[in-house]
């Protein structure tokens, strides 16, 4: 981890010394009418992952991104029991025309699994530990936003459309203590989460909203070469974001994060996944540097249903996130 730091601080020091010659970024919210709410400007909270913030008003970029995630419980899922960490390394980008915001995001990961135990068995000493490079899940969505007539405030009203394709696959095998093999695949969901937002801001100050639902449709996987029917999950899904820009160049964020699972699951090898009520706070520092942004943020799952969340959208509850962004 820290090999990779080296270089993304270096970069960092080098968009600093070019962006103190250039003037502040543009704001990132769309001109509004004079008046009081002219004079807001809004930095959006930069996403973690999964599950990430919608964010109205965003701006035209392309970025790469490192996250660290961790989770301390695996036995989300019946058949393993262990910990484990990963290294994630994104490239995305984003579209803003008019009123019209996209972006897709597509990632690579290093996941470090620690293994206590396979159904009855721990594996051998020398399969405790197992590491892969995969592509990870191809992340992308769409807002649309419609600002409303107030001269007091600046505020926007939208829908907005989140998806994620299971795209990551991976197949894991261990050689057990009592000499027999064991093989398995972690469950990947197709995700999509149709949501309605809300921005308000007020000269440094802004506040978003994003309410709306979250599918988790199975692709089922294989546990000891058979196949494996995982079920779908439903939560109503809740960001509240607060934002702060104390000068041109700063945008400070805290958001929380709720999920609130709405489906029943009936079968017996996966009650670990029913009544979960997902908390996370994530906080964020971003630096606009002439055309250069940079963002800092954390992810601090709150109790034991984050860790069961965690292991099924393969975001962990704790992570840390760098993102350098080219903005135009």
């Amino acid at each position: 981890m820290r090999r990779f730091h080296l270089p993304v601080w270096l970069v960092l020091l080098i968009v600093t010394a070019d962006a103190l010659a250039q003037e502040d970024a543009p704001g990132v919210v769309p001109p509004a009418a004079a008046g009081p709410a002219a004079a807001a400007k809004s930095i959006a909270p930069p996403g973690i992952d999964y599950p990430a913030l919608q964010a109205l008003g965003g701006v035209s970029a392309l970025y790469i991104d490192h996250t660290y995630e961790t989770s301390d419980d695996l036995s989300t899922f019946y058949w393993v029991q262990g910990h484990a960490s990963g290294y994630r390394l994104a490239l995305g980008g984003s579209l803003r025309l008019g009123a019209f915001h996209a972006n897709l995001e597509l990632p690579v990961q290093l996941t470090r699994l620690f293994i206590d135990s396979l159904g009855s068995s721990p594996p051998i000493p020398a399969d405790r530990r197992k590491s892969s490079f995969s592509l990870g899940d191809v992340v992308g969505g769409g807002s649309y936003a419609w600002q409303l007539p107030t001269d007091a405030v600046t505020a926007y009203l939208g829908l907005g459309l989140r998806f994620r394709l299971p795209t990551h696959t991976m197949t894991y095998s261990f050689q057990l203590v009592d000499g027999n093999p064991y093989s398995f695949g972690f469950p990947y969901y197709f995700h999509l989460a149709p949501a309605g937002l809300f921005l308000v801001s007020y000269g440094p100050l802004s506040f978003t909203i994003n309410q709306g639902l979250l599918a988790m449709l199975a692709k089922n996987t294989t546990l000891l070469g058979l196949p494996l029917d995982i079920p779908n999950v439903f939560f109503w899904e809740s960001h509240y974001a607060l934002s702060l820009v104390p000068v041109d160049w700063l945008g400070l964020s805290l958001e929380l994060i709720n999920c609130i699972q709405l489906s029943h699951i009936g079968d017996q090898n996966f009650q670990d996944l029913n009544h979960l009520r997902v908390f996370y706070l994530d906080p964020a520092l971003t630096f606009d540097l002439g055309s250069y942004r940079i963002a800092l943020a954390g992810r601090f799952g709150l109790g034991k249903d984050t860790q069961r969340f965690g292991v099924i959208t393969f975001s962990g509850s704790r992570a840390l996130l760098v993102r350098v962004s080219y903005v135009f």
